[in-house]
């Protein structure tokens, strides 16, 4: 596909290299490129200097013929005119980006009115993530499919686990209904087999019915509630957190450092307590109770003091730590700190584009509906319509001859839901959610040998 993304922030960094890596013409459009000459001299792409919002300058870039034009540029309303002019040229889709939470409301009526295939709100985004994340404490990921029918949650196995030692078979038979997907160890990801054992650090990934992964956490004795949550940072994220937060039934105390950015959180969020302080003084986060919250979530803008104050928490034995990391050179730091679940903005924002870019795309010559996008990208779920092409209709699963690396983990049959094993069928008109370790899948025939 041809696309044209306008700004080169972090998000549109991110973003180029991602749909370049999934060959994609890509253009960049920006004032100034100082920041940017490593992403400009790495990459097989295209950049202009030029303002996004000058017809001239999108011509030149190839407006007329573009699949897509996103537009990046650090303003929303900047966003907005982009898009509208993109469209007007040309674009056959547009995407912008929209993070003012007073726009919020508005979203569906801009889409509609200005032709808008997306809206992405990073911020929005995150807090929702990290929400998810919370409403299951002992997982370090949550994602959902199917619209809620399947859950995916990532754990860390611990000593003294009842999954030490217990292989993909035996875990099977003991809960029924739930699927260990993939096992990340020593960095590197397996798509285990039933004799796979389960062993100290290993993380895996598992899917099943919101019913079946209760059942799972309860039978690992992981089966937490959060109540008292302390937000570190009053950024626009924080806002959404907290407001998600207590909708959920928690506790939430937010501290920030600048007292005027309090007095406007109080105003927005009078159901927390706000706490006029600096998190970076190990004081302040005594007195405020970190040593008896059962979960801390750093959202400063210093993403240093965010990991600083994590490991804080976690010397202080705190149940679920969550941390922000704005640059990705830094997730190395992260992994030592022994910090397990990050989240970075720009990506989970990026990752949503790029799955629907590739959705798009693919969707235009084959069955796939959806990609989702996991761990650093080292592995992908997709979401298959099976039409009357697929090579092995009506053939059980273990009779199909699937690749290596690849795993059916459910199929949606009208409104059943079947988590199959090897004896199971694949039928028309069903929808399949697959794992691929390869990125190599992009036609749900490619799954067969």
């Amino acid at each position: 596909m041809k696309i044209i993304i306008v700004g080169v922030g972090k998000l549109g960094e991110y973003l180029a290299r991602q749909l370049v890596k999934d060959n994609n013409e890509v253009t960049l459009v920006d004032t100034d490129f100082t920041t940017s000459r490593d992403i400009i001299d790495s990459l097989d792409l295209q950049y202009i200097c030029g303002n996004g919002i000058d017809s001239n300058v999108l011509i030149e870039a190839g407006i007329e013929d573009a699949d897509l034009l996103i537009s990046v540029i650090d303003k929303d309303e900047l966003n907005v005119m982009c898009c509208l002019l993109g469209k007007k040229l040309g674009a056959k889709q547009t995407i912008a980006r929209i993070r003012n939470p007073e726009y919020n409301n508005a979203i569906n009526i801009l889409k509609e009115e200005l032709g808008l295939s997306m809206v992405i709100n990073p911020e929005l985004m995150t807090a929702n993530k990290i929400a998810r994340a919370l409403s299951i404490p002992s997982a370090l990921e949550e994602t959902t499919f199917f619209k809620g029918k399947i859950q995916m949650i990532s754990i860390k196995v611990k000593e003294n686990s009842v999954l030490v030692g217990s292989t993909i078979n035996s875990l099977s038979k003991k809960i029924s209904g739930v699927i260990v997907c993939t096992v990340e160890r020593d960095n590197v990801l397996l798509v285990p087999k039933g004799n796979t054992k389960l062993e100290v650090n290993d993380k895996i990934n598992i899917t099943g019915s919101p019913k079946d992964i209760s059942s799972f956490l309860k039978y690992t004795d992981l089966h937490e509630k959060t109540k008292d949550v302390i937000i570190c940072g009053g950024s626009s994220i924080a806002v959404y957190l907290t407001k998600n937060l207590i909708d959920m039934g928690m506790k939430v105390k937010l501290i920030e450092i600048n007292e005027e950015r309090c007095k406007v959180l109080s105003e927005k969020l009078p159901k927390a307590l706000i706490i006029n302080g600096d998190v970076s003084d190990q004081y302040v986060l005594y007195e405020e109770g970190i040593e008896n919250c059962d979960a801390f979530v750093t959202l400063t803008s210093i993403d240093e003091e965010n990991i600083v104050c994590s490991m804080f928490a976690s010397m202080h034995n705190v149940p679920k730590i969550i941390t922000k990391v704005n640059h990705i050179s830094l997730d190395g730091i992260v992994e030592k700190a022994n910090i397990d679940t990050v989240v970075t903005p720009h990506k989970i924002a990026s990752n949503q584009i790029v799955k629907y870019v590739r959705a798009l795309q693919q969707g235009q010559n084959s069955s796939c509906e959806a990609i989702y996008k996991f761990d650093d990208d080292s592995f992908e779920m997709l979401e298959f319509n099976v039409k009357d092409d697929f090579k092995k209709l009506d053939v059980s699963i273990k009779d199909m001859g699937l690749k290596e690396g690849i795993l059916i983990v459910a199929i949606l049959r009208g409104k059943n839901i079947i988590f199959p094993n090897g004896m199971d069928v694949i039928r028309e008109k069903d929808t399949i959610i697959v794992i691929d370790n390869s990125s190599k899948v992009k036609d749900i025939n490619d799954i067969l040998e």
